[in-house]
């Protein structure tokens, strides 16, 4: 997720001394414009270029501090970013004060931090918690892939290394980025892609982790729509477009369009929790709820896949091409695709209105819960307690109660009772539970872990391990989806295997009822 483009005191210099693009105006050589420049190519991510911009300004003009602490941001050296921006004629400016106080967190969260660098595919990973670090080579592998995927899409090139921070939690993650730890809570937001860099909550901070290579892909193409843009992307396409290449970088998932935008846009619209594309204010992680960030991001991936898909796969790298040369996204839109952002929403509300409705499942919530949820869940928190205490036949009992198909498709209730019946010697009764991923709602480490350990006592080595890597790639710390999977999913002496299950031993998780 990131904040809409908003013009700072630098920007606000090249409207007053002329364009940068075809001459050099009379006022080039002055720290403003100098400044600017530096901004812009900054925010571009060509950081060379912009040191070599800043080398020829006045370091004790205040609007170069505030350039060059920015510099420093980026290049992920918060410690001289808090220096040039502590400077008190820099600190009374609005600009300076706000980035000094981004300068001050990061400073704070890196400052024991551990930095592992894979020169080969550079990629340079910082870690606030040591534990993190046997992420390493699946953050670089995932680096790699969605790098090719955005480079193919979107014609974009990087300059390296990329760097990623993996935080511990979200009040790290707020002070890092500028974005309100509140607003974070409220929205379930697990990354940001600000200052240069992905910031990223560890997997390990929730208790099943989440679908975080996913997210860093995610993440990555916020920071490429940025540089290809200068940062004048709206909401709407950042957004739009980070949904649909989140998934582009792999091959195909199960639950890649589960349940579909489409369907979460109209169920959304009956609620009024939809919005205008062009009025979804600064963040998606700045709205009121889950229920509303949930609907504005099926908003942007349904209406920039319909884009992408009528106007061809040429329009979204001549849309940022147009939008890096200053153009108004409605001006660039209309050039990239032949029509604006009110003729293509016009058509995309159409084209949903055409399609049969599609129901959504209970368990993404958007509405009121079904009446006897409270009770389901009662019912299976009772059972995990049972069995963690060593009852699993009155854990079974308990199950047996819950019939409702409002959770038929929940993964984690399967997952529940499919470990139950192993526990009782009875798993060829619970097949069906860890069958056909396409019977579940959404991805879940734990049951993939199970679906990974039953077909491998049935010599499905193939299954087995496409179920592992799914598992790992949801809950890495999880030891079910660590450790069991190791002897398919990698060699005895890989470097991710050992490392990956040592980490999720030492989280010394109670495991299932034991808390």
């Amino acid at each position: 997720m990131k904040k809409a483009f908003r013009p700072t005191l630098a920007l606000t210099a090249i409207a007053l001394t002329g364009s940068l693009v075809g001459g050099r105006p009379a006022e080039a050589s002055g720290a403003e414009l100098r400044a600017a420049r530096a901004e812009q190519l900054t925010i571009g991510l060509d950081f060379a270029e912009a040191r070599k911009e800043l080398s020829g300004a006045n370091p004790d003009d205040p609007i170069v501090a505030i350039a060059s602490g920015r510099l420093a941001l980026y290049e992920g050296d918060c410690d001289l970013a808090l220096v040039l921006l502590a400077r008190t004629d820099v600190s009374r400016m609005t600009e300076g004060a706000q980035l000094a106080d981004i300068a001050r967190g990061c400073a704070r969260v890196t400052a024991a931090t551990v930095i592992e660098q894979d020169k080969e595919r550079s990629v340079e990973v910082r870690y606030q918690d040591e534990s993190d670090r046997a992420l390493t080579p699946l953050i670089a592998s995932t680096v790699v892939s969605a790098r090719e995927a955005l480079t193919r899409d979107l014609g974009v090139s990087w300059p390296l290394p990329t760097r990623i921070t993996v935080v511990r939690d979200l009040m790290s993650l707020s002070v890092m980025t500028g974005l309100p730890e509140k607003d974070a809570q409220t929205t379930g937001t697990v990354a940001v892609a600000k200052w240069g860099r992905v910031t990223l909550l560890s997997p390990r901070a929730s208790q099943h982790g989440y679908s975080w290579r996913d997210t860093i892909a995610h993440e990555l193409t916020h920071l490429a729509v940025t540089r290809a843009t200068i940062d004048r992307a709206p909401l709407w396409l950042q957004e739009g477009v980070a949904k649909r290449e989140e998934v582009r970088w792999r091959d195909p998932g199960p639950f890649d369009d589960r349940p579909s935008a489409d369907a979460i846009v109209t169920r959304g619209a009956s609620l009024k929790l939809d919005l205008p594309l062009d009025k979804l204010g600064p963040s998606i992680a700045m709205l009121p709820s889950a229920d509303a960030a949930m609907v504005a991001f099926a908003e942007v991936t349904s209406f920039v896949r319909y884009l992408a898909d009528e106007a061809g796969p040429d329009a979204l790298p001549k849309l940022l091409a147009s939008l890096r040369s200053g153009k108004s996204p409605d001006d660039a839109l209309r050039d990239a695709t032949g029509a604006t952002l009110h003729e293509w929403d016009t058509r995309w509300r159409l084209h949903l209105a055409s399609k049969p409705k599609e129901a959504l499942p209970e368990v993404f919530g958007l509405g009121a819960p079904h009446a006897d949820l409270r009770d389901l869940s009662r019912r299976a928190r009772l059972a995990e307690l049972l069995f963690g205490r060593g009852h699993p036949a009155e854990a079974l009992q308990e199950i047996d109660h819950v019939v409702s198909p409002h959770v038929q498709d929940d993964p984690s209730f399967r997952y529940l009772r499919a470990r139950v019946l192993e526990s009782l010697d009875r798993s060829a009764e619970g097949a069906t539970l860890v069958g056909d991923p396409q019977e579940v709602a959404s991805s879940f480490g734990p049951w993939w872990a199970v679906r990974g350990r039953w077909a491998r006592a049935k010599g499905e080595e193939a299954t087995a391990s496409s179920a592992f890597v799914e598992a790992v790639a949801s809950d890495p710390f999880g030891v079910e989806s660590a450790c069991e999977g190791i002897e398919i999913t990698h060699a005895p002496k890989s470097p991710l295997g050992i490392p990956l299950c040592e980490a999720a031993r030492k989280r010394e998780d109670p495991g299932l009822g034991r808390e």
